[in-house]
């Protein structure tokens, strides 16, 4: 995970009121302080003879003998700015888990919100800035997904489209969704209602748990929907 990534969740969490965990805080505050003092020891400037003086031998030799150690010092800082990295990047990881559920509430909110204008009548103009929050909160899904198809078992192609979107059956998912959302971009106002022009389709917040169940319990097609149903 780079800066980027690690930037795009903490902005997320303070922007739809996620608390930062104490593993996180500490995590930060560790390599903040690994890097500040790797910092220091790069700029430090390496003394030398010049401006010696019968006064000073003694202070100018102790300085260029501790400058000697100027190279092992900085490597060792360097080394534990690395392990300081490597902890921040455990404790995203988990706090992936905690947003993949904090922020639940804000994209089922924001998502009745749209399908309401959608379903509703004409001219169905959406709010723009409801709009963009789908869409930062559709990015953020998938960043916080592992491989595509670590969640669905059942098949790699399930993953994407359950990821925000409940679906009626499978057969959507193979053909339907597919062919209604290619080349437009995840979470965009036209993918957005791309999905939804899709019968049985409506948007939702959907854990890695969830969508696995979801795909499980699937029927193959619409037909086998109503047959449940009925």
């Amino acid at each position: 995970m780079n800066m980027q990534q690690r930037f795009f969740l903490a902005n997320a969490a303070e922007t739809y009121g996620v608390r930062l965990p104490e593993y996180l805080v500490e995590a930060k505050t560790f390599l903040d302080a690994a890097t500040k003092y790797r910092t220091e020891i790069e700029t430090i400037e390496q003394p030398t003879f010049e401006g010696v003086t019968a006064k000073n031998i003694t202070k100018t030799i102790d300085a260029i003998i501790a400058a000697a150690q100027h190279g092992e010092r900085l490597t060792l800082a360097t080394r534990v700015e690395t392990i300081a990295d490597g902890l921040l990047e455990d404790a995203y990881m988990r706090f992936k888990q905690v947003l993949m559920i904090g922020l639940a509430k804000p994209f089922d909110e924001a998502a009745e919100a749209f399908m309401a204008v959608y379903n509703g009548p004409a001219p169905h103009v959406q709010d723009p800035a409801m709009v963009a929050t789908l869409g930062e909160l559709v990015r953020l899904r998938d960043q916080l997904a592992g491989r595509v198809g670590q969640s669905t078992p059942a098949g790699d192609g399930f993953d994407l489209p359950t990821r925000v979107a409940v679906l009626p059956c499978k057969d959507v998912i193979a053909v339907k969704v597919p062919h209604r959302t290619s080349m437009l971009q995840r979470g965009s106002l036209e993918w957005l209602n791309s999905m939804l022009s899709v019968d049985g389709v409506r948007l939702k917040w959907q854990r890695p748990d969830q969508q696995a169940a979801q795909v499980a319990g699937l029927p193959r097609s619409y037909s086998a929907t109503a047959k449940l149903s009925a």
